[in-house]
């Protein structure tokens, strides 16, 4: 019986098929865990994709909000912007963007310096621009850094580079 309301009721909401999932539509579910918590950091024109991965056109910023990690739901894909976590209290980079920048110009960077990181699995593949990692537990030397993204522009381990 509860079934079968359930499935009433969804079909009498008349969800559009465009980018509309019920449960988000009813304020539950993944996509909207994701929502609210990109809505609660401040990120802007965002597009969430169907593999739950998180596209933004232009600019992340997520320093100073006391992260310590992103949650297991939030996983960037695609920033055309720069990305910025530093200063916050990261301890692993699991999460961040896949792409950082736009090939067109390389004057976007990614930044996580300022945390607690120890290792920078995690990281992107490409950063279109600089990428920042002074000021952690470890000291991230740009030859470890270039092992694990395509950096296009400098690296800054240290801070004074």
């Amino acid at each position: 019986m509860y079934r079968r309301l359930v499935h009433e009721s969804l079909n009498e909401m008349n969800f559009e098929r465009v980018n509309k999932n019920p449960l988000s539509t009813m304020g539950i579910g993944k996509t909207q865990l994701i929502k609210d918590w990109l809505d609660e950091m401040g990120v802007k024109n965002y597009t969430i994709k169907d593999d739950l991965t998180i596209d933004v056109k232009y600019d992340v910023d997520l320093s100073l909000k006391n992260l310590i990690k992103f949650p297991e739901y939030i996983k960037f894909n695609k920033i055309t912007g720069w990305f910025s976590c530093a200063n916050n209290q990261l301890t692993s980079l699991r999460g961040c963007p896949r792409i950082v920048g736009n090939a067109l110009y390389y004057n976007y960077y990614f930044t996580c310096a300022g945390n607690n990181l120890t290792s920078l699995y995690g990281c992107p593949a490409i950063v279109y621009g600089d990428f920042y990692c002074y000021n952690n537990d470890k000291t991230f030397y740009p030859e470890y850094v270039e092992n694990l993204c395509d950096v296009k522009g400098s690296v800054y381990s240290t801070i004074g580079d």
